[in-house]
């Protein structure tokens, strides 16, 4: 299950207590849908319990015939996508992409924290052995215990009321785009700096996750994006959350043109110039924060 869930940390990034304003939850109306859709920002990193906080959510979805997340969850095969995405070529190993000292210890640490060594994850993708030390550090930090998070939740929800799932991605597209075996050498580099950075990690997760929890959407976005991170360049941005933002404009007005849609995805894909809140007021719909 840790690695189930260290996909879903990976696919997203960060793809995050106080009163929510309705930043999180959205209206869209307007350019002759015939219903009315919602978006909403999740976070996979809180418990379940915060999403009775978040003004008229549940009222919301209830209204709604199809929920829309990043990639359909309940559809993934996750054995075969590990084995098809999560592993290095045959010939290469974790020992030859790092130096014997960050080596050392980046199996001890492993081994402290989620008592899996490199030698026995040699044969995973750097991405994912950090995605799993990740998982491991933010669940420990926010003393979270729940196996699903926030957008999975929706999902599973619609599942048991018999509501159609429709994932704006393929999990073979999205893990692909995400991890990229011609670039193991930089991501190696990054599980190193990953491991050695925890503490600066825990004040990043605190942080954003108070500018989630405020509903402070082009906060957490500005901050993600800022030179105080440690996660992602500019390009890495784009092409996580930028770049797919405009391919799922593509899909989305199609989509709601005829049904009311739950529309739940990663919070930082809602707020910034390339967000879908600014996307789909430029495409002339209208984007109201839920009162």
């Amino acid at each position: 299950m840790k690695i189930r869930n260290s996909f879903l940390v990976l696919i997203t990034l960060l793809s995050i207590s106080q009163s929510v304003d309705a930043q999180l939850l959205w209206e869209i109306s307007g350019k002759n849908i015939t219903k009315k859709s919602y978006l909403f920002g999740t976070h996979h990193l809180i418990p379940i319990s915060f999403l009775d906080s978040v003004p008229d959510l549940f009222k919301s979805f209830n209204t709604c015939d199809v929920v829309i997340g990043e990639m359909a969850i309940n559809n993934i095969d996750f054995t075969s996508t590990i084995s098809t995405f999560g592993t290095m070529p045959d010939s290469i190993r974790i020992a030859q992409l790092i130096d014997r000292d960050d080596y050392l210890y980046v199996d001890s640490v492993l081994q402290e924290t989620v008592h899996i060594g490199l030698r026995q994850m040699e044969l995973l993708n750097p991405s994912l052995i950090s995605a799993i030390y990740q998982l491991d550090l933010y669940s420990k930090t926010a003393g979270i215990t729940d196996e699903l998070q926030s957008d999975s939740y929706f999902q599973v929800v619609a599942a048991y009321k018999g509501m159609e799932v429709i994932g704006l991605e393929t999990e073979d597209r999205q893990i692909a785009l995400l991890i990229n075996n011609e670039q193991l050498q930089k991501q190696a580099h990054d599980l190193v700096k990953v491991v050695r950075n925890s503490n600066r990690l825990i004040h990043e997760f605190r942080y954003m996750n108070k500018l989630y929890t405020s509903g402070k959407i082009e906060d957490l976005v500005t901050y993600a994006k800022s030179p105080q991170t440690i996660e992602m360049t500019d390009s890495e941005y784009a092409k996580s959350v930028d770049n797919r933002n405009t391919a799922w404009m593509e899909q989305l007005p199609g989509l709601i043109k005829n049904q009311a849609c739950f529309i739940a995805v990663g919070a930082l894909h809602l707020g910034g110039e390339k967000g879908l809140i600014r996307l789909l007021k430029d495409a002339g719909y209208k984007v109201n924060p839920v009162k």
